[in-house]
């Protein structure tokens, strides 16, 4: 419905409007969690008005925003009225409302509903050559463009300018292009002798670090004719890293970035072919040429590419790379590549000569009693197994099955304060993400959320988190639990959101709900119009492409942003996946992560490999986390429904088959489970 005038928004009968409010909610139905918003005829109506005013502002003329002013006004009392003003606002951005747009911006300082203002409010500024008001209302953090501006002011008039020029360091520093806008200011910075050779070198670096070799020409012509030939090399590194073989290519005139070229080309090369990158180690003698933290980083990417692979290398380079100040994850690596072998002595000695913080780990804690256990010595596992059964975690489930107790899983109810929670409800921006969420409107309703939470005290957050779970906002909720580090209420961290789609879904194509509440829960913590940076949508993440095949017809963007829909479709998906790997979870569960076509290549060659043990030596840290942390939540929501499938008791005698235990390419062949 369009509304021709201002007056007419109050003219329309309430009934009208409040019909036609909840069918644009109704039109959007998919994306609308069910919650206890307030309701009334009266509210009903201000919502309808304020649906109908954003309208009409977004598309209004300057003279149109005035005749609007009296309909803003009436709703001076409804949450959102300030992003009605915002509207206004940006609408007379001029020298006229100078005033209006000031206060706005102390009044409301850094609430949602001022992004992008005093930027755009600077960029104005800027073009009409209103350098005072500029200099008055600049904040630092305001990105290149408007920073170069402001410092090129500031030079206009400084007396001493040394203190500003140095300020352009970092801005110029930048691996990307800078804005036109920068330029003067880098000319009186370089005219200034500013710059020097290190910082040119410095920013090449970045720039083929960080994707941008566009800028390394530009760069090179900066640099002494004598260095330039760095800029070649950091160039062609990037595209050939077999160039560190050619002992020529590299005339060590200056070492320092001649060793970072090495570096960076050695570390790309081990990942495409280890055994080449091992060449160049020892063509090299690193130690002569690199950094001790540079042949930290390269022996750690020969030492994993050798270890993902399980080349018979591997152990020689894991050890050489497990020093002092390695990172993390080659002696996680270093494990995993001893359990794929069955090394448990050896096991147990990395474990024993990690630093303390290490041995803590509930994982090394794990391997460790599982070493023990294989060893012949169950006493010594059992007690370790028993004190880790005590966690509520994958390791912990897995410990409780090793010595059949049932897994630990602590609820404990998040302690109410009504009067806490009500002073929470109360905060404008709580308010105004409520209406948010009563408008269908998600992405506003988390952005005040985010605002409102980041605002509050730690010891508040668990309120806010309770408030969230009884407004039915699942994700919300999950997500302030964990910021609120109060982790102990299973029932509100794994709610049963909708639990009836995935029970009459699972139930039509046999799949356990847990499973998929599971699923979901890692996937999106119930999110459901939840968009991944690969495109991948809603509860269950499905991609488009993935849904349509699935479901044998064109599926759309909204239909996946149902939450019914969404679940048909990654129900369905499950099966087929479970189709595709013999009924297995835990292959299941990888192939939803990684896909299914990766999994049967990361599958045993020639035997079996108990489940723990493959689950630990998967390829991708990702899907390692993923499958963790699927069956601990299949085990959690198994408990909530009340159901018991015997899961980690299951996972704790089973073992992943090599792909000929499977059919090809699909199909039910082998069982659930592979015997040992």
């Amino acid at each position: 419905m369009q509304v021709s005038s201002a007056a007419s928004v109050k003219r329309i009968p309430v009934s009208f409007l409040v019909a036609s409010f909840w069918l644009g909610v109704m039109s959007v139905a998919g994306i609308v969690q069910a919650q206890p918003t307030p309701s009334s005829p009266e509210l009903e109506l201000k919502r309808a008005q304020f649906t109908e005013l954003e309208k009409q502002l977004g598309r209004a003329s300057r003279k149109k925003v005035a005749a609007l002013e009296d309909d803003v006004a009436a709703l001076k009392d409804y949450p959102l009225y300030p992003y009605l003003l915002r509207q206004q606002i940006d609408q007379r951005m001029d020298m006229a409302h100078r005033e209006d747009i000031e206060s706005f911006l102390l009044n409301y300082h850094n609430q949602p509903f001022t992004y992008g203002l005093r930027g755009r409010w600077l960029r104005y500024l800027a073009t009409h050559g209103e350098k005072k008001a500029f200099l008055a209302n600049y904040r630092d953090g305001m990105g290149a463009t408007i920073t170069c501006q402001y410092l090129q002011y500031q030079l206009e008039d400084a007396g001493q300018p040394e203190y500003w020029l140095e300020k352009v360091e970092p801005i110029w520093l930048a691996g990307r292009s800078q804005p036109d806008e920068c330029d003067p200011v880098f000319k009186k910075w370089q005219q200034a002798g500013m710059m020097t050779g290190d910082m040119v070198l410095g920013r090449i670096e970045k720039a083929a670090l960080t994707g941008n070799p566009k800028l390394i020409p530009y760069l090179k012509r900066k640099l002494p004719a004598k260095e330039q030939y760095l800029a070649d090399l950091w160039q062609r590194i990037r595209t050939s890293s077999s160039l560190v073989l050619k002992k020529s290519q590299f005339p060590l005139k200056n070492k320092e970035t001649e060793g970072k070229i090495l570096a960076y080309g050695m570390e790309k090369l081990a990942w495409r072919d280890a055994g080449d990158a091992i060449k160049a180690w020892y063509l090299w003698q690193p130690a002569d040429v690199l950094t001790h933290q540079q042949q930290l980083d390269v022996t750690r990417a020969i030492a994993l590419s050798l270890a993902i692979d399980d080349k018979p290398e591997a152990d020689e380079w894991l050890k050489r790379a497990d020093v002092s100040g390695a990172a993390d994850d080659v002696k996680r690596w270093h494990m995993s590549y001893l359990l794929r072998h069955e090394k448990w002595q050896d096991v147990l000695d990395l474990i024993a000569a990690a630093p303390e913080y290490v041995q803590q780990d509930e994982a090394y804690r794990y391997w460790q009693a599982r070493s023990l256990e294989a060893m012949g010595l169950p006493e010594q596992a059992g007690i370790r197994y028993r004190e880790l059964a005590q966690e509520r975690n994958y390791y912990g489930f897995m410990a409780s099955a090793r010595v059949n107790e049932k897994p630990s899983l602590k609820h404990i109810a998040t302690p109410r304060s009504d009067e806490n929670m009500q002073m929470i409800a109360e905060r404008p921006a709580a308010k105004r993400a409520q209406e948010f969420l009563a408008l269908g409107r998600l992405i506003d309703a988390r952005r005040e959320w985010r605002y409102l939470v980041n605002s509050l005290d730690t010891s508040q957050v668990k309120d806010a988190a309770l408030l969230a779970s009884e407004w039915g906002w699942f994700d919300q909720a999950i997500i302030s639990f964990t910021q609120s580090g109060f982790l102990d209420d299973v029932e509100k961290r794994f709610p049963m959101a909708y639990a009836e789609q995935f029970d009459d879904v699972g139930r039509a194509y046999d799949i356990q709900p847990a499973f998929a509440m599971a699923i979901a829960r890692r996937e999106s913590s119930f999110m459901v119009d939840a968009v991944s940076p690969a495109g991948a949508r809603g509860l269950m993440q499905l991609m488009p492409d993935t849904a349509g095949y699935i479901a044998e017809k064109r599926v759309s963007t909204d239909e996946l942003f149902d939450a019914g829909q969404n679940v048909q479709f990654g129900v369905q998906y499950l099966r087929y996946l479970m189709d595709k790997m013999g009924d297995n979870p835990v292959l299941v569960s990888a192939s939803y992560n990684a896909g299914w076509r990766r999994v049967m290549e990361w599958l045993p060659a020639g035997k079996n490999v108990e489940t723990d043990i493959w689950i630990e030596t998967i390829p991708y840290k990702e899907t390692r986390s993923y499958v963790k942390a699927v069956m601990a939540y299949r085990y959690i929501y198994e408990h909530q429904l009340g159901e018991s499938s015997g899961l980690f008791e299951q996972l704790a005698k089973s073992a992943i088959p090599p792909a000929t235990g499977l059919s090809s390419p699909g199909g039910r062949a082998g069982g659930t489970y592979a015997p040992k």
